[in-house]
């Protein structure tokens, strides 16, 4: 178990205990960068045992332990509370308490250390299972000192890398004696006496900490505002309800200020740890979840992507005119140092239909005609992107194809190297055109006709239309595999259907391309055994010959992957097959102690396991992991925002019997939207004014 709190690009990551053990991704990180990589508590040399741990806030928490049986201290006689908190730095309060009858003498110990790892090192050293020759080597190849102060209370670290300095200052309310590296500090407590220690981490980065300061408290009061008036959810779920409740926290906690300082406008971090900056794919993704809840949220990150569009042809980069980028990151520290920035990054084929998606969905939803006209330029660059550069060979369908070492492999949302496979395993080679992208292509034309049509552009709106046309009567020609009666991944390089069963055609769903007969039957193969793992939709079905069930891709379980399908099958009318997804998503919540989904898990079969399995290093909170919570209960009031009406079929999954939504926007107003399951066993759906 860990747990994760955060302030902006601010965050930690601690074990159940409240430390940071050496040689993992743990750690207290700022701006992209790891100032603490150990920090481990012990009392007379020992660890404690566990008693409690709970986040109070997104950025507080607090653990509370108790010693193991000791030399001249009985069992259970010691409490230790330790409450951690982010603000403009990380503060750890650390009370230890005698309740036994008699004095006792015991030490506590910390190990702190920090490596100045930037998050890509970091994450590279986790892939190759890095020993501690690697650790040491990244920690000391670049001037790193560690000095403690002539009176014990200041330990102060310094790194220089890259022509950078940087620094962190661990300061401490007692004074520590150096053991061995260790910090200790002898008590003699007397009964019932307590002891505290307050520790105070102030990193000094390449950015000035007084510009990470500068509207700390603002944001705060955002965060908190933005809770305040968040649409409210009643069901008959405990396990729906707590995790609406979480995933309306993590939303909050995941919210930045807008990159270019706009006062007022955020943008929504992808995840923790990996992730805590704007991406296109996962921040659009996000955005269309949670749009009737944080309309503005949506408009933030359209416009934030709107002024990183790309302008001209950067092959590092992969940067195109009108293309949407994938990644923001600071340019001041990317890992080693012979290593070249490529920030901001455009490795990403789906983020520029999915751009053009949102703005089509935002102008459903808010009928904000001025918002969608001020971004009419940027959807104009990436309608011709999606004609000129994403076509590569004027086929009709966006590929990807990376020229160069750097950057992505694959540029869909299953990124990773080895995610594009054929049935028996072979990884796709050449240029690669994903189904789903091509579903994304669709809908982005079909919405920029809808956008057309608002600003009196008939012409436009019919020529978008036409290009849509087309492009479902030959996508559901060329991808579909009738001895498999199912979609293909993918066309390879050579337009060849790379036939490996995957969740992948479940987004076409979604995005509407699919002719009925052929939906009927993706629906039908998701959830059949190989694909429905009983808690979700495996990203591969059990059977292919790249299947893995704890692989990143090849046969894991991703909520958010989950919650775009169940939406589609509810836009085709499929309800009962939607319930049987949502219904294993929400019981694999009641196994999550802290009441989320993740980024994702093992695929292992529900009824061979018992309870969901955990993937390794899965981001907790990822912003589209909670996001899936919340597409999720508006998809089943029969909510819908792929479409014009912005409805379809309502369902509930099979244990429960109501769901209510109030102070949703649409249309500019709070409604209440409303499913209930009749004595018939009919789902009835209604639509009003909030309370």
């Amino acid at each position: 178990m860990r747990f994760t709190i955060n302030e902006d690009s601010m965050f930690l990551i601690a074990d159940q205990f409240g430390d940071v053990p050496a040689r993992t991704e743990l750690g207290f990180y700022y701006e992209d960068t790891r100032y603490l990589s150990c920090y481990v508590l012990r009392l007379n040399g020992m660890h404690p045992t566990e008693l409690s741990a709970r986040a109070l806030e997104y950025n507080k928490v607090s653990y509370y332990l108790t010693n193991p049986p000791l030399p001249g201290i009985q069992q259970s006689t010691v409490t230790i509370a330790r409450t951690q908190e982010l603000a403009q730095e990380l503060t750890e309060t650390i009370d230890v308490t005698n309740y036994g009858d008699v004095t006792i003498e015991c030490t506590i110990d910390l190990d702190i250390d920090g490596d100045f790892a930037h998050v890509f090192d970091i994450k590279h050293a986790l892939e190759i299972h890095a020993d501690d020759a690697y650790y040491a080597r990244q920690k000391h190849a670049f001037g790193f000192t560690r000095t403690l102060s002539a009176d014990g209370q200041t330990l102060h670290f310094q790194h220089l890398r890259g022509g950078l300095v940087r620094a962190l200052d661990v300061s401490f309310s007692q004074p520590a004696i150096s053991n061995d590296g260790a910090l200790r500090f002898p008590l003699s407590l007397a009964p019932h006496e307590q002891w505290t220690l307050e520790v105070h981490f102030r990193p000094q980065g390449a950015v000035a900490l007084a510009e990470h300061q500068r509207g700390a408290d603002h944001r705060r009061a955002a965060r908190a505002a933005m809770l305040a008036t968040a649409p409210r959810l009643s069901t008959d779920s405990m396990y729906l309800h707590n995790a609406y409740a979480q995933s309306m926290r993590d939303v909050a906690a995941l919210r930045l200020d807008d990159p270019a300082g706009n006062s007022g406008e955020y943008v929504l971090a992808a995840g923790i740890p990996w992730f805590m900056t704007l991406f296109g794919r996962d921040s659009l993704i996000t955005a269309y979840q949670i749009l009737p809840y944080f309309p503005e949220a949506a408009k933030g990150i359209l416009r934030a992507l709107a002024r990183q569009q790309g302008t001209r042809v950067d092959t590092l980069r992969a940067e195109e005119p009108g293309k949407i980028l994938h990644e923001l990151r600071s340019n001041t520290h990317y890992g080693e140092t012979d290593e070249p920035s490529i920030f901001p990054y455009y490795g990403t084929i789906d983020a520029t239909p999915l751009f053009v998606m949102l703005l089509a969905a935002v102008y459903r939803v808010t009928g904000d005609r001025d918002f969608v006209r001020s971004l009419r330029t940027p959807m104009l660059n990436a309608l011709a992107w999606l004609n000129e550069y994403g076509d590569r060979d004027g086929d009709g369908y966006l590929e990807y194809f990376r020229p160069m070492a750097q950057g992505l492999a694959n540029q869909g949302w299953k990124d990773s190297g080895d995610s594009v496979r054929f049935a028996d395993g072979k990884i796709a080679h050449g240029a690669i055109a994903l189904c789903e992208v091509q579903g994304y292509a669709y809908a982005a034309r079909l919405g920029a006709a809808e956008i057309f049509d608002a600003l009196g552009e008939i012409d436009a709106a019919r020529a978008e239309r036409s290009q849509a046309t087309a492009l479902r009567a030959r996508f559901n020609r060329d991808f579909w595999m009738a001895d498999r009666d199912f979609v293909a991944l993918a066309l390879d390089g050579e337009k060849h259907q790379v036939t490996a069963l995957t969740s992948n055609p479940g987004h076409l769903l979604w995005t509407g391309i699919l002719d009925d007969p052929k939906a009927e039957s993706v629906a039908r193969g998701l959830l059949a055994d190989p694909l429905f793992a009983g808690w979700g939709i495996r990203t591969m079905a059990r059977g292919e010959g790249g299947y893995n069930p704890i692989s990143y891709h090849n046969g894991s379980i991703w909520p958010h992957d989950n919650s775009l399908i169940i939406n589609g099958l509810a836009r085709y009318g499929f309800a009962e097959s939607a319930a049987r997804v949502a219904d294993g998503l929400i019981a694999a919540i009641g196994y999550a102690s802290d009441d989320r989904l993740p980024e994702l898990f093992a695929g292992f079969d529900r009824a061979s396991t018992g309870f969901p399995v955990e993937y390794p290093a899965a981001c907790r909170p990822q912003a589209w992991a909670a996001g899936a919570v919340l597409l999720i209960a508006t998809a089943m009031t029969g909510f819908d925002a792929s479409v014009p009406q912005l409805r379809a079929t309502p369902f509930l999954p099979e244990h429960l019997q109501r769901v209510r939504l109030d102070g949703l926007w649409i249309e500019g107003k709070q409604t209440t939207l409303t499913a209930v399951r009749q004595p018939s066993g009919a789902i009835e759906a209604a639509q009003q004014p909030a309370n």
